[in-house]
């Protein structure tokens, strides 16, 4: 049986459409956050039915207004995490009347597409395809066209690849893949994306310009915007819920040296770090070896050797029988902003 994987789709009986968050589920429940909702003020449809998105923009900030709908409408779709040791939103399996999966859905779509949104995803994934040799069943669709709620008129395409080995041949093709019809995202595009990811997640403005917009992972195909989504195959998702549980402690600004970049393309984004020299938070701190992104947007942002400048939560990392782990500094979860930026 194929496993919960990162940016998949479960949808309850009450037309709620919530987006799966990482490889990290208890047995019984999903982790998620609310995308779309019934709602007649909603420009997204489907089968006569308009739906209100809760999230434009995915940060911690906007997921959490998305948890507070929740508590006021169906409180029964938020839970008490005792491994994050937080509220999340947590959906039972139990609920689901409907599971999305981006590589049934592109499947679906080579058979025939339906509008010209659907024909551009078809001719994007070919071109992926025929430029990096990554067969065209590893990829797959998601957000609005994984739904069917899309619209041609705005619609982006969001696309997803599944396993470490392809995601990192399509990085190291990026040239060749815009010898197409694809093109990068023009510098004042990048510019305007960093000034607005910069303002959403509170990084200093002297920084903005050193936010990450790779495009191997961005770019626009017909004045389309497209994003790639890495995700794990079933053997490279290797968490086990219950196996390692995590304690929030305090805020925490450091420098440090990236070490390990292996495991930087996926959600969460992981770096193992190393000659950390702490800007803001207590002197005394224990060995901190590595940092950990909820936050999309910093997946690939640094590689082995950089110098980054990291804002987060300082988290205690034990094991289930409350032996230490590990220090580690977390970025963008539901309660605090954060952030990752290259000097």
């Amino acid at each position: 049986m194929r496993k919960p994987k990162d940016k998949d789709f479960v949808e309850t009986s009450e037309g709620l459409i919530f987006c799966v968050v990482g490889y990290l589920h208890p047995p019984d429940k999903y982790t998620v956050y609310l995308k779309y909702r019934p709602g007649q003020e909603g420009k997204w449809k489907r089968k006569g039915i308009r739906y209100q998105r809760m999230i434009h923009l995915y940060s911690a900030a906007k997921i959490q207004a998305g948890t507070s709908w929740l508590r006021e409408n169906h409180p029964d779709y938020l839970s008490f995490c005792d491994v994050r040791g937080i509220e999340l939103p947590l959906v039972p399996r139990k609920r689901v009347t409907r599971y999305y999966i981006p590589e049934e859905r592109l499947l679906e779509m080579l058979e025939g597409a339906k509008d010209s949104l659907e024909a551009k995803t078809i001719r994007l994934v070919d071109q992926f395809s025929e430029s990096t040799g990554v067969p065209a069943s590893k990829f797959g669709v998601t957000g609005s066209i994984l739904l069917g709620t899309h619209n041609p008129r705005y619609s982006d395409i969001n696309m997803t690849v599944l396993s470490d080995v392809y995601a990192r041949r399509i990085r190291e093709s990026t040239d060749s893949i815009y010898e197409g019809e694809l093109e990068p995202h023009s510098s004042k595009a990048i510019k305007r994306w960093q000034r607005q990811r910069a303002q959403l997640l509170g990084i200093p403005e002297k920084y903005k310009d050193q936010i990450v917009c790779p495009h191997w992972l961005r770019g626009r195909i017909d004045g389309t915007p497209f994003h790639l989504h890495p995700t794990r195959t079933d053997d490279e998702n290797t968490s086990i819920y219950g196996e390692e549980y995590y304690t929030a402690l305090e805020p925490v600004e450091l420098l440090a040296t990236i070490t390990d970049d292996s495991e930087s393309l996926f959600a969460p984004v992981i770096f193992g770090i190393d000659d950390v020299r702490i800007i803001k938070g207590p002197q005394k701190l224990p060995l901190i070896n590595r940092v950990e992104s909820f936050e999309g947007i910093f997946a690939g942002c640094a590689s082995q050797g950089d110098r980054v400048r990291v804002h987060g939560i300082l988290e205690e990392v034990k094991d289930k029988e409350g032996q230490l782990l590990r220090h580690q500094v977390v970025i963008g979860t539901i309660t605090t902003k954060g952030w990752i930026v290259t000097l």
